[in-house]
């Protein structure tokens, strides 16, 4: 079989693209290379309402949480491999709701991504190594933490060394200040989209993904959107 230009063999009809290791592998080996491409952009998708996507994207997104939620390693990994040049494009996701669900007195986001599915498994530390080499934010919260905090919860102590968060990009700026400037971007993206920024079915971006990364960008549906560094 041909490798294609990123390494991975490509696909034929009714079959995984390459085995799950050997995908690792060559994240591993890209992200170690420099060449992080796996998570074009660091994009933030702040809409959480699946009514407002393509039906293909909701499709896609659907399978991706669909395979975390059950700890489908192996697809989750065929996925990855479906777009050798945007491998982390889902990454970050998190899981998409109806418009009534997102309406629904009570109802609250999970916030959880891959990563912190893989933490509330017990992933295999290859599988867990290889979700952070792809790009996924691990001082990421969800409504249970972060994937570290998930992980020690559940007391899946073999897998917090690869969960700690990396070394604090912004560590002369305190949680208390970093709370103040959440609060202020929050109110200038409300008062600056014209109430295209809508909190009842999107999520603002969580700026201590700052401390883990340069720069990410925010688009809001009917806006340019919000580049944060």
């Amino acid at each position: 079989m041909q490798a294609s230009s990123s390494g991975i063999p490509p696909t034929s009809a009714g079959s995984k693209s390459a085995d799950t290791s050997e995908i690792i592998a060559i994240i591993h080996k890209k992200a170690s290379s420099g060449r992080r491409r796996m998570d074009p952009t660091r994009e933030w998708d702040c809409n959480d309402c699946e009514d407002e996507f393509y039906p293909q994207h909701v499709k896609e997104r659907n399978r991706w949480s669909g395979a975390a939620y059950r700890g489908d390693w192996d697809e989750i990994f065929s996925i990855v491999a479906e777009e050798s040049t945007m491998m982390g494009r889902f990454a970050n996701s998190r899981r998409l709701y109806t418009k009534k669900e997102l309406h629904m007195k009570n109802h609250r986001r999970s916030g959880y991504t891959v990563l912190h599915q893989a933490a509330y498994c017990n992933a295999s530390e290859e599988i867990v190594g290889g979700l952070v080499a792809l790009g996924c934010y691990r001082r990421l919260a969800s409504k249970d933490g972060r994937p570290v905090d998930i992980a020690r919860a559940r007391g899946f102590t073999n897998l917090i060394p690869l969960l700690e968060p990396p070394p604090d990009r912004l560590p002369n700026i305190s949680d208390e200040q970093m709370e103040k400037i959440q609060t202020h971007l929050n109110e200038v993206v409300k008062e600056e989209s014209r109430n295209l920024f809508k909190p009842e079915t999107m999520t603002m971006i969580d700026l201590k993904i700052l401390r883990e990364v340069e720069k990410i960008w925010m688009p809001v549906p009917g806006m340019y959107g919000v580049s944060i560094s």
